[in-house]
């Protein structure tokens, strides 16, 4: 079997709500047991699972356009189900090149999962997903994409919504540096704000896949972000290619706090 423990995002993409698609951010957990045939050593099993820690969902709706980026939700697309107990997967593969089916809980709604690892044991090449009976949210489709997703890094810049304006009401804003540093399924964000505040300070906090959240201390007072790696349209060459953070306040997931790019060398 295979190692494939570590981040991935696998893309569900709607045929119940065409446009409609969920980022299933995952910190893979495959499970080991000890090898007979020699002293002290484990092999891998096939069995993989996820803990409500090791889960999140983002619900990612096309734009008006299609160079724009896709509209963000944190949370998924899915509404908590009255039985709601915790996000979770479990599942089995059964080699490269083989099947990889689990079944995932997203707020309380049940979903199976059919699909194909590729050869490399990184890559899903094709699968498609359909809700449970009972699931207060009806929906089934097929996986656009699904790999295994490197650490976040880098410098991003761009404009940031003043730390302390939560909805970004005042339309004051900084021209913001952000760095990215992770260790574990640990992110490090440090800011560099220049504008309506010049300063730095640091955020740190959980990232699942592509997805995070961070917090930190700015003058004094908490501050959050839930944040997303996306890769988004460059005119310059007609590609999905530019490295793209979208922030938004925790305090009001709806309003953007910002849209951070990393910067192209000429």
């Amino acid at each position: 079997m295979p190692n494939i423990s570590g981040p991935w995002e696998i893309v569900l993409a709607s045929s119940t709500q065409p446009g409609y698609s969920t980022g299933l951010e995952i910190a893979m957990q495959e499970g080991t047991m000890l090898d007979t045939s020699g002293p002290g050593s484990y092999v891998y099993t096939g069995q993989i699972s996820a803990a409500s820690s090791q889960i999140n969902f983002v619900g990612l709706t096309l734009g008006a356009h299609p160079t724009s980026a896709p509209h963000v939700t944190f949370g998924g697309n899915c509404a908590p189900a009255a039985s709601d107990s915790g996000n979770s997967l479990i599942g089995a593969i059964s080699g490269l090149g083989g099947s990889m089916n689990f079944s995932f809980t997203e707020n309380g709604n049940v979903f199976n999962v059919n699909a194909i690892l590729d050869a490399s044991g990184t890559t899903i090449d094709s699968g498609t997903y359909t809700s449970q009976s009972g699931n207060v949210c009806v929906d089934s489709g097929t996986i656009t994409s699904g790999k295994i997703v490197s650490k976040l890094s880098g410098t991003y810049t761009g404009q940031l919504c003043e730390p302390l304006d939560s909805s970004c009401e005042s339309g004051a804003g900084d021209s913001a540096t952000v760095t990215l540093s992770q260790s574990g399924t640990t992110l490090t964000v440090s800011m560099l704000l220049t504008g309506a505040d010049n300063t730095s300070f640091t955020l740190s906090g959980p990232v699942t896949g592509n997805e995070f959240s961070v917090t930190g201390t700015f003058e004094g007072t908490t501050v959050a972000y839930e944040g997303y790696y996306e890769l988004t349209y460059d005119s310059s060459d007609s590609m999905y290619d530019t490295q793209t953070l979208y922030l938004v306040n925790a305090a009001d997931p709806s309003q953007q706090a910002g849209l951070l790019t990393v910067p192209v060398i000429p």
